[in-house]
């Protein structure tokens, strides 16, 4: 009888069992069913993350938030004390159960009905599930919970799920994810956290508008309560629970890194992480240009930007493209502004004159006043130094010795040199003669570019900005020699203290650099230029909506930028100056500003071998004649025995006023007009107005003749009978 009893009690649990597993098995096969229906979000899984910016050395440039807006950075590399202090203050059996804790349910259910306030029973395996799913709280919802909870430990190891909720966690305000919060709240990585930071950090999504350490009053006995929680648990000893003891906190929120905007928005389009940016280079030029700035906005000047270029590496370290956000307009950037760029393009007329022939460094040239049809070009003073060296014209930057080399270049010009460079939109005569004062438009970073030539043999070499090519150049240009790229160097670098002026205290003990200057029409735009063997920085200052400045320069106001930038990179880096280059010979060189029978001005100078000199017979103008002639450096004798004479003889006299085909409008029927003409050769020329009588007068001499409304021809014949005959039209 007991045997029976046994043997029944038995085949009764068997039964029990065996229905038990069938249960089992059919809600194992409705759950896969339903996995199958509804399958898991894994995009909800891996969000959008937000974006960090890193200079060359790691430092932070500039954070972007997620496409959600939330500040969201997804980890693999938790540290294990947070993830045993997570456990413990979310989910201590984690590994013990399969994602819902149903005696912590069972707990939690007795715990609500007995008391007003409530407590949770989630796991992080449900918490994990509501973070793909936010929803309000019901019962409904909870299922559905436990459900995505179940799929995703069937889908999933622990160890991914652990790493799922420190990457989705809720921390407080936009705040998603552990590395967040630890870069919000303590402006560290996770590898970086102390003991006491990780335990404060495991306290808040339990509650993370109520514990968000940036709000939270009692954050140091919080603190305090976790860590002694930490040692009983054994997850640290006791000298790292004395020491978080001891470590207080403050409610702070780091503010995200906001550096090199007009850079890190191109870096961010470009898909950048790392970047060849300098962020101590960055932040000494935006230093320098505030500084600056504040004397500069008394002569209504608002806004400035700024380039450093890295010759060797041919990447952009810093760029400004506003020093200030908060000035006018100052939300605009430089990046892409095109301008007059003033006097910065003489230079490369310099170094094309030098390949050319026409010039060495001491080659005398002649500044006084031409004439270029319509355009009769001035010098920033207004007034004509004569003769001076070619060295001095480039330093001091006159216009007329500039404009003079560009036309004698004929198709080998400054047009041409940026033409190669790409960097002009329009034909050669749409420029026109002006060119060679800047009227071509370019942004500063073009411009900055180009002046990287100079340092690297005069190659244009492709620029990297923030992941992309600065002009869409990727290949090498070369636009002048590398012989001409140093001699043109040494002379910038060589400005006398007459050009510099009050200039010269701030130009005192900066390591040697060559530069320039520029200032466009009406001092709307400000330029600055330096460069060594090392970088290449470049200045803009003006207004972003082309209002006139208060008479400012590129000397006095903007080239104190360049100086100062110098001397602080030369503090922490070895800066070089440009060392001279094979096929440069020194001998002695005829300098004179003509062609004389016999040298009168024999120097010892530089020159590019294998470049001839070329004589001036057959490009000096008559304007350059007349003043030597009237100034003593030329008399009729010398000039009779010139090699020029030839040449001179055949050239035709020049009209400077009026130009052909000029339309002159008049609102009278008879109107004067200033007739004057310079012949290359003889003290007279002859002037005769449409059919009349030619009458004689001084080379160069201003002559007034009253002309009806009509079409005139105009004529002026020298003595060795050059005839230039000229149009124009005068009407209403």
């Amino acid at each position: 009888e007991h045997f029976g009893y046994n043997h029944a009690m038995k085949m009764k649990k068997l039964k029990i069992l065996k229905f038990a597993l069938v249960f089992l098995a059919l809600l194992f096969v409705i759950f896969l069913i339903l996995d199958a229906i509804f399958p898991l979000n894994l995009s909800a899984l891996n969000k959008s993350q937000a974006k960090i910016l890193y200079d060359t050395d790691g430092k932070i440039i500039r954070m972007q938030l997620a496409n959600d807006g939330i500040w969201r950075f997804h980890t693999d590399d938790v540290p294990e004390i947070l993830k045993q202090s997570a456990l413990l203050f979310e989910d201590k059996y984690f590994y013990y159960h399969f994602g819902v804790n149903p005696l912590a349910i069972m707990r939690a259910t007795a715990y609500n009905l007995t008391h007003k306030n409530r407590i949770g029973a989630s796991t992080i395996s449900m918490q994990v599930a509501r973070m793909m799913e936010p929803s309000e709280r019901s019962y409904t919802n909870k299922i559905k919970e436990i459900f995505r909870a179940l799929q995703l430990e069937w889908h999933f190891s622990k160890d991914e799920i652990l790493n799922f909720y420190f990457n989705l966690a809720p921390y407080g305000g936009n705040i998603e994810g552990v590395r967040a919060a630890a870069r919000f709240y303590f402006g560290r990585e996770l590898n970086e956290l102390s003991y006491a930071q990780m335990a404060l950090l495991s306290t808040i999504p339990k509650n993370p508008n109520k514990n968000r350490l940036d709000k939270k009053s009692d954050i140091n006995r919080l603190k305090n309560r976790v860590v002694k929680l930490l040692y009983k648990a054994g997850i640290i000893d006791l000298s790292a629970f004395k020491r978080a003891q001891n470590e207080p906190f403050k409610n702070t929120r780091v503010k995200a890194p906001y550096n090199a905007p007009s850079y890190a928005d191109v870096a961010f389009k470009n898909g950048l992480t790392k970047t060849n940016l300098d962020l101590e280079i960055q932040n000494d030029l935006l230093n320098i240009l505030n500084n600056a700035m504040i004397k500069l906005r008394e002569k209504n000047a608002n806004n400035a930007a700024a380039v450093v270029i890295d010759n060797e590496k041919m990447s952009v370290v810093a760029f400004v493209g506003s020093h200030d956000e908060r000035a006018k307009d100052g939300q605009n950037s430089a990046l892409n502004m095109k301008r007059n760029v003033g006097s910065t393009l003489k230079p490369f007329i310099f170094s094309l004159a030098l390949d050319s022939g026409l010039i060495t460094p001491k080659t005398q040239l002649i500044d006084t006043e031409i004439f270029i049809n319509e355009y009769v070009p001035r010098n920033f003073s207004g007034g004509f130094l004569g003769i001076v060296s070619a060295k001095d014209a480039l330093n001091f930057s006159l216009n007329i010795p500039a404009v003079n080399l560009n036309l004698k270049l004929g198709d080998n010009s400054l047009y041409e040199l940026l033409d190669r460079a790409n960097l002009v939109n329009e034909s050669k005569e749409f420029y026109g003669a002006s060119i060679a004062l800047g009227s071509s438009e370019m942004s500063l970073l073009n411009l900055a570019h180009l002046y990287s030539i100079y340092a690297n043999g005069g190659v244009l070499r492709p620029l990297e900005f923030a992941g992309e090519f600065i002009n869409a150049q990727d290949t090498n240009i070369t636009l002048i020699s590398p012989q001409s790229a140093y001699l043109t160097a040494k002379m910038m670098s060589e400005a006398s203290r007459s050009y510099l002026k009050n200039v010269w205290r701030y130009a005192q003990d900066t390591p040697t650099i060559a530069f320039k200057t520029g200032t466009s029409y009406g001092s709307r735009d400000i330029y600055a230029i330096g460069f060594d063997k090392d970088y290449t920085i470049a200045v803009w200052i003006g207004n972003f909506n082309a209002q006139k400045t208060d008479k400012l320069t590129g000397l006095n106001d903007a080239s104190k930028i360049i100086f100062d930038a110098f001397k602080l990179m030369a503090q922490k880096r070895n800066l070089h100056f440009l060392t001279s280059t094979d096929g440069i010979i020194k001998i002695p060189t005829c300098v004179d500003a003509f062609e004389f029978e016999q040298c009168k001005n024999l120097q010892i100078d530089e020159q590019i071998s294998g470049v001839w000199l070329k004589d001036k017979c057959t490009s000096i103008r008559g304007e350059e004649l007349d003043f030597m002639y009237k100034n003593g450096f030329l008399n009729k004798e010398e000039l009779s025995s010139s090699p020029c004479l030839e040449t001179l003889k055949s050239k035709k006299p020049l009209f400077a006023s009026p130009y052909a085909n000029e339309t002159i409008l008049s609102d009278s029927n008879i109107t004067k007009v200033m007739l004057k003409c310079y012949a290359y050769l003889g003290d007279e020329i002859y002037l005769k107005v449409d059919d009349g009588e030619f009458k004689n007068a001084p080379s160069g001499s201003e002559n007034i003749v009253s002309l009806g409304i009509s079409e005139h021809t105009l004529s002026c014949l020298d003595e060795n009978s050059n005839l230039n005959e000229i149009q124009i039209k005068i009407r209403r």
